[in-house]
């Protein structure tokens, strides 16, 4: 596997590549002796289980993390089943054996959940008046972010366990909390749980196109990490590692390539998924940050969500608005790769003043709210200023094009394939057949203005910056993405 921080050819450690998250020691270990400058953060969950009838384990599982019988049981309106009757009613009645469970119910506004400040101090509240010994959170990403983002607000050291009810998005097994602020969602350092549970009774029954959607998530894996090498190559942040992408790139390509499997709904195929979703999600947590997983693909989809909140319309699930946001990465990378000539570059204007792209950031916002505006500019403001600190860089950059063209040629995957194997997993490839669709004309705004929408430096940002990100460039990643059945 290629390691992308040498200039060679290096096989990464074993236990990295093919690590499973079931095993925390080993992973543990791998990564210790993989990490001689201590980069790395430390994995602060106890346990994770993926198996068949895991649920059974909770009251076993909590008493190991708490001598306590006051438990908090969050969960919002979505209904979820195993077997024929109610997971959430069967995880109560279980508990009530021998725990004083208090059952909290987060109402789903117009449908949709969302982590906001609000939901947190709900929970912190009832955290409080309970007081709970432990919190066990029953859901999806939402449920989990706001879980993580309360129990850490009143104390790290209650025990948290979250029931993972589908394979949807990554955002289980790390310490991190997607939150919404002032209508952007931020990256915010939480807390992990103590314990996943991923039973795969329950995944199976999952509707599909949940489980397709933490497909969709992970897809990103294909685009992420190495907008998050350009960044470090261009001097724009210095947390790159290579353990953080060991672990997912192989597994990963497995389960690109098992697509049709998963169509299928074959069970081992869903026992892949629910591993390579998770070690993405441990990826974040080692980084400290979610560029493992997290580059333009994921940018695109904030803005969407962004726009749905302002157009008062549910959104479509994440991860599948992920993976076409991955498509079109894909095609930017694509094109760069084939068409970039550095001895082109007019160095002097690749550096836009700050009266100027503040007026970009304040057009292209303003109109949803303008605290979003403010938010969105507090960000890009730091990145242009990191920007211009790092000229020198992105002329070394410029002189070692070559080097690192070689290097990114080696990971990226082609949009013709990665559309190929969407189709076969019975994922969509086009925006209009998300639930519910996206509109073209909100689309097209997500993409021409993604690089405007926070601090993280990306692809896009450097297309920009080269002058190729416009209104021209957008209309040829749609071109592109038509010409494979994608896209709008």
């Amino acid at each position: 596997m290629l390691q992308l921080e040498r200039n060679k050819m290096i096989i990464a450690d074993p236990r990295l590549i093919y690590a499973d998250p079931r095993d925390l020691d080993t992973l543990r270990n791998a990564l210790k002796d993989n990490d001689p400058e201590g980069k790395l953060c430390p994995i602060l969950m106890d346990q994770i289980y993926i198996q068949k009838k895991a649920i059974e384990l909770l009251p076993e599982i909590i008493s190991e993390h708490t001598r306590g019988k006051k438990i908090l049981m969050v969960s919002d309106m979505t209904p979820y089943f195993r077997g024929k009757d109610s997971l959430k009613e069967q995880i109560y009645y279980l508990l009530s054996q021998n725990f004083d469970v208090l059952w909290l119910t987060l109402d789903n506004h117009d449908h949709v959940l969302h982590a906001v400040d609000e939901e947190s101090t709900r929970i912190q509240e009832v955290i409080r008046t309970h007081q709970a010994d432990c919190v066990l959170g029953i859901g999806g990403g939402t449920i989990t972010d706001l879980c993580k983002d309360a129990s850490h607000a009143v104390d790290d050291s209650i025990p948290l366990i979250i029931v993972q009810t589908a394979l949807s998005v990554n955002a289980f097994s790390d310490g991190i909390s997607i939150m919404l602020k002032n209508g952007v969602k931020c990256s915010l350092p939480t807390r992990y749980p103590s314990v996943l549970v991923i039973d795969l009774d329950v995944i199976e029954q999952a509707p599909m196109e949940r489980n397709l959607a933490g497909y969709g998530d992970v897809l990103a894996t294909w685009t992420a990490p190495v907008d998050w090498y350009l960044s470090y190559k261009l001097g724009m942040n210095n947390t790159y590692n290579d353990p953080s992408c060991d672990i997912l790139r192989t597994q990963n390509s497995e389960l690109l390539e098992q697509s049709a499997r998963l169509a299928a709904k074959d069970q081992e195929t869903f026992e892949l998924l629910a591993k390579v979703l998770t070690l993405s999600g441990l990826a974040m947590g080692i980084a400290g940050e979610s560029s493992p997983s997290s580059g333009t693909e994921h940018i695109i989809t904030h803005l969407l969500d962004m726009a749905a909140d302002k157009q008062h319309r549910d959104v479509a699930f994440h991860g599948a608005q992920v993976s076409i946001g991955t498509i079109f990465t894909a095609i930017a990378w694509d094109i760069l790769l084939n068409e970039f000539d550095p001895t082109s570059v007019d160095l002097e204007k690749c550096f836009p003043t700050e009266e100027k792209m503040k007026s970009m950031v304040y057009e292209s916002f303003e109109w949803i709210k303008k605290e979003t505006a403010d938010e969105c500019w507090k960000g890009y403001q730091k990145k242009l200023e990191n920007w211009k600190s790092n000229k020198e860089n992105f002329k070394k950059f410029l002189r070692n094009w070559d080097i690192i063209k070689t290097e990114i040629q080696n990971v990226v995957v082609s949009p013709q394939h990665l559309c190929e194997q969407m189709r076969a997993a019975g994922a969509p490839t086009h925006y209009s057949q998300m639930t519910p669709s996206i509109d073209e004309k909100t689309a097209r705004w997500a993409l021409r203005n993604c690089h405007l929408y926070r601090n993280r430096f990306t692809l896009s940002d450097l297309l920009f910056y080269l002058g190729w990100w416009n209104d021209d460039f957008i209309e040829r990643l749609i071109q592109r993405a038509s010409e494979l059945d994608a896209g709008l």
